[in-house]
């Protein structure tokens, strides 16, 4: 399927009706204050995810219609507006008989190749090796060998559930571009590259733990990520990969206060607040792709000129889009 041979979910206008194919992600029935059932359904177009309601309709009743979680189908929305902002409601809904369409047609991945973005992470790491005279093994060869061994869940792993790079992909994604900044910043400041790019590309490698991701990308908690959470997960990979071994053992205790820093402050999830210089560089760098993630996400949505109709989560402003045709 082409994705731009349809409307966005981003793209539709108040007042009109949008018909198109659309991934069901996820179904949930609730009770009308009249006593009336509906349900809310999760849709996917390729691009985002919007919820829409459909009324006097329960989840049984769309199962006994083909309609179920993961369900590729038609839908026609009538696209109103609630409290200000797009409200979509399910007029009709039934699967799709297309066999060339997939869940991978409306699963929203990185605007990179997969292959492309793992290929350069590894390629800068390896080019950023400290040989230490021989004395020591290079950190970047353990970093490479982590990447390595969890290549499949590193690659489409979420790296949230639903702040910033929550998509298929997105660890990976994310990572990728810290990797890429923090080669960058290296060149402007006195840092350990080598400690930089472990540092950048290890830093939330215990998502893959703390999280299951879907095959469309939905991220949900898992048992471990609730009762460890991914700093304490990377940090004890590190250790468990580096006991016994012979790593410079300064600077495996670098980065394992880097992967449980980069937080920035406790208030904010660190276990210990940056002590070296490498370790407030990954934590401003990766605050800094965060909420270029949450501002590359909005623009999708905002014409040029338009402010967008709330704060997002994590940011302290409303997002403007700024038009240069004026």
């Amino acid at each position: 399927m082409d994705k731009e041979d349809y409307i966005k979910f981003s793209e539709a206008d108040m007042g009109s009706t949008l018909t198109r194919p659309v991934l069901v992600s996820s179904i949930n029935e609730n009770v009308a204050r009249n006593g009336k059932p509906f349900v809310k359904l999760t849709l996917k177009d390729g691009f985002s995810e919007q919820v829409a309601t459909m009324f006097d309709t329960t989840a049984e009743d769309l199962e006994q219609s083909g309609i179920s979680k993961n369900t590729v189908a038609d839908v026609e929305l009538s696209v109103g507006e609630y409290q200000g902002s797009k409200s979509f409601k399910v007029n009709s809904i039934r699967p799709n008989d297309n066999p060339l369409l997939s869940i991978n047609d409306f699963t929203k991945v990185p605007p990179f190749d997969m292959d492309f973005m793992y290929d350069k992470i590894c390629e800068l790491i390896k080019d950023a090796a400290d040989k230490n005279l021989r004395k020591y093994t290079p950190l970047s060869e353990l970093a490479l060998h982590i990447l390595s061994d969890y290549k499949k869940r590193y690659m489409t792993s979420s790296a949230s559930v639903t702040m910033h790079h929550n998509l298929r992909g997105g660890l990976l994604y994310h990572s990728y571009r810290m990797v890429r900044t923090a080669n960058a910043i290296c060149s402007i400041y006195s840092l350990d590259r080598e400690l930089m790019l472990c540092g950048a590309a290890l830093h939330d490698i215990g998502k893959i733990w703390e999280y299951d991701t879907s095959a469309t990308g939905d991220a949900e908690f898992t048992a471990s990520g609730v009762l460890f959470g991914h700093l304490y997960l990377g940090a004890s990979l590190i250790k468990k990969y580096t006991e016994g071994k012979n790593y410079n053992r300064e600077k495996v205790q670098l980065l394992i206060h880097m992967i449980l820093s980069h937080h920035g402050t406790q208030e904010w999830g660190a276990v210990a607040c940056p002590s070296i210089p490498e370790a407030f560089a990954l934590h401003y760098i990766d605050n800094l792709d965060a909420k270029m993630y949450v501002c590359e996400e909005f623009y999708e949505q905002l014409d040029p000129g338009a402010i967008s109709e709330k704060r997002p989560f994590g940011l302290d402003n409303r997002i403007y889009r700024p038009r240069y045709d004026v």
